[in-house]
């Protein structure tokens, strides 16, 4: 049950990023606000709904499982975005798409089968938890200094992103451990906080990104540091321990995504 949240939770991010990409005209739109605008608005609002209703898979995933599986299921989501796209943004599709469609695939299976679950976890407060939470916000104001409306904007932007959403995981799993499905409790944990933080974090870059350049550098840059970044999460905040076969799988997971989408 807890794959299929996972795999859900990644499949409403996905749908929700072409919803948003293909409203996105209306953010700064200049001029006369006709149909148009608000056919794009809605389009818009739909897709921002739809990717966070995905916190409820997630969380019900992210009862079992540590947060690095979770967010490997972002190698599925941009299988989803690739074929959403096709269809939804007219963008191409290429054969090569098919096979390393089979090795996300493959890579998410191969983790799912040699992870060891652990119900015990500490979470640490320590130094490294620190920086670990604090590197998307840094990066973000050095970006927001930079020449951000270009490609090196389109590619930095997702990456504030990538990490904000690994940072979702991560404090999604501090209060699921810590509460269960207890929600009010979590008003009263700074697990909360920072899970709302970095969901605006991470929805503000996204559009900065979409803004900057083509919704699949996006996706690519998104969906790899998404994936990448709970594993330090694992390691520092809740001291857990990666295995070979782990690592393995992600640099399989990762590699899939970054072929699917180096043409676009």
């Amino acid at each position: 049950m807890a794959l299929i949240m996972a795999a859900i939770a990644y499949t409403l991010i996905s749908i929700g990023f072409v919803l948003q990409k293909k409203g996105i005209s209306w953010i700064g739109w200049k001029g006369e606000k006709d149909k148009k605008y608000f056919r794009n608005f809605l389009l818009w609002i739909s897709g921002f709904i739809i990717m966070n209703i995905y916190g409820i898979p997630s969380a019900i995933a992210l009862k079992t499982l540590p947060p690095h599986m979770v967010s490997a299921f972002a190698g599925w989501g941009i299988i989803v975005l690739v074929f959403l796209s096709k269809f939804f943004l007219k963008e191409q599709i290429f054969k090569s798409d098919y096979f390393y469609s089979g090795i996300v695939i493959s890579g998410i299976v191969l983790m799912n089968l040699t992870e060891n679950i652990s119900p015990d976890i500490d979470i640490s407060t320590g130094v490294l938890t620190f920086v670990f939470f604090l590197f998307p916000l840094v990066l973000f104001i050095i970006v927001m200094f930079l020449d951000h409306k270009n490609i090196s904007g389109n590619i930095l932007f997702a990456a504030v992103s990538g990490c904000s959403a690994g940072l979702m995981i991560v404090s999604l799993k501090g209060l699921v451990h810590l509460f269960g499905y207890r929600v009010i409790e979590y008003f009263g944990s700074e697990f909360f906080y920072l899970y709302i933080f970095f969901a605006i974090l991470s929805l503000v870059s996204l559009q900065m990104s979409f803004k900057a350049g083509p919704v699949m550098i996006t996706g690519q840059i998104q969906y790899s540091t998404t994936i990448i970044y709970p594993v330090a999460g694992s390691l520092i905040v809740f001291s857990g321990t990666t295995g070979i076969f782990q690592l393995l799988s992600l640099l399989l997971i990762t590699a899939g995504v970054i072929k699917i989408l180096k043409n676009r």
